[in-house]
């Protein structure tokens, strides 16, 4: 087996007009950063809540639930008891529930820290012990000396020092009106890890991963250098780390980029036209997150991905996000990410890509949460673009959640090109959704996705993670 890095084709030089260059302008040129940020900065206040809809059971800092301090992936021991005690479907007279975890908890939660090197095993960060106690575990395990939440459902104890987990996604999808409307594939078969030693951690995913030639995703994060539909050997996030201090945490490696609402749909329009979604976007770098109790944020400077070769197509920039709390249940932050390369895939040229703006996350008590972000999108030789969702999600009982989302995209069009939908005109799309958790580890989800200029799709996903 090959460990080199995967080559994207080039297609060979067009027969079109040179396009025409424009001056920055104050849009393009991202110096209205410089008056929105402060803006921001000034607004600030109370403790912030935790990502994405988390917002409605009180939780704050991604750091006290996911080794990765803006969100995602890997849990820590506290954020596995948490996802079994408050996520997942109670069924019966079951005591244990998302009301008896919060009043057990006291306030809601900060944006919190990155705790301490006793973070990992059975206990929590030692700087959580005197706000949030020890989380009871469920009833099923009272008595017992396994916890389901646990690693492998219990059946390994981890060393306080280590945390593993992994994930198994399949798929089954049908487009109405296609040939050959129906497809299914694993979408996600992933292992990973982190190790802490002081103030030193080290984090790192593989997986296996199979695509079509021409697919967007997987291919960049490639460690073997099959073309074809064959595995592929890949690896999402690797990365050192150092805690500077409690609140500080300094990472270089390849990372998930710090940009917008972290949410687990990476085909969502504003992950793919801002290249922020977690399935394969990550870049290599080196990033600062800040997490404290009255604002979060993260800043990374882009290296560039050095899983995908020649370093002509590699973009170098940053990517940031700064967020805090306007009320106890009102998330407001804003996100700014600019990168360059040498080589376009599509035109050769070199290219300019940005993507700046806010995002939002409300809570309208436990039954409601609203999430959103807009980005305006700025690329070389194209007119300004947007992308945009709103996502309306309803907690119908613990455990089973239906949502609502609508998204819109103007990529912008080239320049001497005809607009179209979705470049140079709006494009409009809309998701209703169902995610029933039914078991510790195990969730299936269903989506209805209706976009323009595509046939209606049906997704249907299980989920089951380690």
């Amino acid at each position: 087996m090959a460990f080199r890095t995967c080559e994207f084709t080039v297609p060979g030089p067009r027969s079109r007009p040179q396009p025409r260059r424009h001056p920055p302008t104050f849009w393009r040129s991202g110096r209205w950063l410089l008056a929105v940020v402060p803006l921001l900065l000034l607004v600030w206040a109370e403790p912030a809540q935790a990502y994405t809809w988390m917002i409605r059971h009180g939780y704050g800092g991604c750091p006290t639930c996911h080794a990765d301090p803006s969100g995602g992936e890997l849990l820590t021991a506290y954020g596995r008891v948490q996802s079994d005690l408050i996520l997942r479907m109670r069924y019966g007279s079951d005591s244990v529930s998302a009301a008896s975890s919060e009043s057990s908890s006291g306030d809601f939660d900060d944006f919190g820290d990155f705790g301490t090197e006793d973070s990992g095993g059975d206990s929590e960060p030692a700087a959580k012990e005197e706000s949030k106690p020890e989380p009871e575990p469920p009833p099923e395990d009272e008595g017992s000396s396994i916890n389901t939440s646990g690693f492998l459902f219990g059946a390994v104890t981890m060393p306080d020092a280590l945390l593993l987990g992994g994930s198994f996604r399949y798929m089954n999808l049908y487009k109405l009106g296609n040939e050959d409307p129906f497809d299914t594939f694993p979408m996600q078969m992933d292992v990973y890890g982190q190790v802490e030693a002081g103030s030193f951690r080290a984090g790192a995913s593989i997986g296996a991963a199979r695509v079509p030639a021409s697919s967007p995703h997987a291919r960049a994060a490639q460690v073997t250098t099959g073309q074809g539909e064959q595995f592929n050997l890949i690896s999402r996030w690797h990365w050192l780390g150092f805690e500077l201090d409690p609140k500080t945490l300094l990472r270089a490696g390849r990372i998930n980029l710090p940009f917008g609402v972290r949410i687990p749909e990476h085909t969502m329009w504003v992950r793919e036209a801002t290249s922020t979604d977690r399935e394969s976007d990550q870049q290599h770098g080196i990033a600062l997150a800040y997490n404290e109790a009255k604002m979060r944020a993260e800043g990374m400077a882009i290296l560039g991905n050095y899983q995908v070769n020649p370093d002509r197509f590699r973009e170098r920039g940053y990517a940031l996000y700064v967020e805090g709390l306007l009320s106890d249940a009102l998330s407001f932050g804003i996100s700014s990410k600019i990168t360059r390369a040498r080589a376009d895939v599509v035109s050769v040229a070199a290219v300019t890509r940005q993507a700046h703006g806010p995002m939002l996350r409300a809570a309208f008590g436990e039954t409601l949460v609203l999430l959103a972000e807009a980005d305006v999108l700025v690329k070389t030789n194209t007119s300004l673009g947007y992308v945009g969702f709103v996502q309306a999600d309803i907690l119908a009982v613990q455990g089973l959640h239906f949502m609502l989302t609508g998204e819109a995209l103007d990529g912008g069009a080239l320049d001497a090109s005809p607009k179209v939908t979705g470049a140079g005109k709006p494009r409009f799309g809309g998701w209703v959704s169902a995610n029933w958790h039914f078991f510790t580890h195990l969730d299936f989800r269903l989506d209805l996705v209706a976009r323009q200029s595509d046939p209606l799709t049906i997704l249907a996903q299980l989920h089951l993670f380690l």
